[in-house]
């Protein structure tokens, strides 16, 4: 019965990042969490999150070409932070 146990989490709905990309969101997750206020994490998240975001993307290449697409991808809820 064991091998009918999933062995990863279920992507959550409408989860439009990568595993790679989760990995380099995931690294802050921690901080972003301790933060109290909206500021603080709004900080975290622009300075921190989605410099390393956009810098996977460049490395690999994948950056969106259409700005609609672009914007997008950069959406990072507190959902993806939970």
């Amino acid at each position: 019965m064991s091998h009918l146990i999933p062995e990863t989490r279920r992507a959550r709905r409408g989860a439009t990042y990568s595993r790679e990309e989760l990995e380099v969101i995931s690294k802050y997750k921690d901080e972003y969490k301790e933060q109290t206020t909206r500021p603080l994490r709004a900080h975290v998240l622009r300075n921190k999150i989605l410099v390393d975001l956009f810098n996977y993307w460049w490395q690999e290449n994948t950056l969106p070409t259409d700005e609609e697409g672009c914007v997008a991808r950069v959406k990072v809820t507190c959902y993806h932070m939970i």
